[in-house]
């Protein structure tokens, strides 16, 4: 399935009778009684909340980079909401809900640098409740996370970290429509397992699998059904949804989205912007520090990946 398909499936998702079919079939698949009504009671508001992510989201585009991260973030938890109706049609159950479920520092220190600054994970808020009932993460190994780590999260950050460090952190496993995966033994050898210890860890993020076995290069891994666009928790997907990646660093292999890194850095981004105006001005106008080339980079990556990313959520919910 490739980007292209979304355009289409967006534009199916403006009709009222296409939009009832649909979440009536999310709520059989989820188990909840009453389906059909449910389905009937939250269709408009299905629709305003993709309606309104599609406008923050159009205008971000559009608009200066000085408020682009406001609008993206807006855009971004607007289209979490719509995908979070799909899965609780009864949300937000309560107001704890309408929180953003994360904080950072309030004031920056004089020697502020974004790669280095950390948001904490809150126990209640949006935050917490989408990473549990649309990625089914219950539990992230540590409640803060620096910007560095965040952005190393992202495949499409891998050209900077090139450029920077003179070597990439993804290697691609495999192309997305295949039920093949071909990861490079000395990886494996590098993080210091066995092959069969490795499948054991990996097996958790993937569709079932059906065998695996070595070639001279590669631990050849082949799945009962493809591995769908942002489906895994730890394999992402590039832009195009066309090569699977996984990152080099065995620190980073724990359960976490992408797209819990896009709203946590937006978050950030969207909070200094409005509160720490003169640190963003400078920032913006003076060039006098490497946080400028990765915000610049992100900012252009992520207002092209949010619609990809949740759009193949809500495709693959029937």
């Amino acid at each position: 399935m490739r980007t292209t398909n979304l355009s289409a499936f967006y534009h199916q998702l403006k009709s009222i009778p296409y939009v009832q079919k649909f979440l009536s079939q999310c709520y059989q698949k989820g188990n909840f009684n009453e389906y059909e009504k449910l389905s009937f009671q939250n269709a408009d508001r299905f629709i305003y909340y993709l309606e309104h992510a599609e406008t923050y989201l159009t205008q971000a585009k559009k608009a200066s980079i000085s408020i682009q991260p406001v609008l993206l973030f807006y855009g971004l938890t607007q289209l979490i909401k719509t995908c979070l109706i799909t899965k609780r049609p009864h949300y937000p159950e309560n107001t704890s809900l309408l929180a953003h479920g994360v904080s950072t520092r309030k004031r920056k220190k004089q020697s502020y640098r974004f790669l280095q600054d950390e948001v904490k994970i809150q126990q209640k808020g949006l935050f917490p409740y989408f990473t549990s009932h649309l990625y089914s993460i219950q539990q992230l190994p540590v409640d803060k996370f620096s910007m560095e780590h965040l952005f190393k999260k992202i495949p499409e950050m891998d050209d900077l970290y090139a450029i920077q460090h003179k070597e990439e952190q993804y290697i691609r496993i495999g192309p997305v429509d295949e039920k093949i995966l071909r990861i490079p033994l000395k990886l494996i050898y590098d993080w210091h397992l066995s092959e069969r210890r490795f499948v054991e860890k990996l097996q958790s993020f993937l569709p079932p699998i059906k065998e695996w076995k070595l070639d001279q290069k590669n631990l050849m891994i082949y799945l009962e059904r493809e591995l769908l666009p942002f489906e895994s928790n730890l394999i992402t997907t590039d832009i195009e949804c066309e090569h699977l990646l996984l990152h080099k660093n065995r620190f980073l292999f724990h359960p976490f989205h992408e797209g819990m890194a896009h709203f946590l850095l937006l978050y950030n981004l969207s909070m200094i912007c409005r509160y720490e105006t003169e640190w963003w001005g400078e920032l913006l106008h003076s060039f006098s520090n490497n946080d400028y080339p990765y915000i610049l980079h992100f900012l252009n990556i992520t207002a092209k990946k949010i619609p990809i990313m949740l759009g193949f959520f809500l495709l693959n919910q029937t």
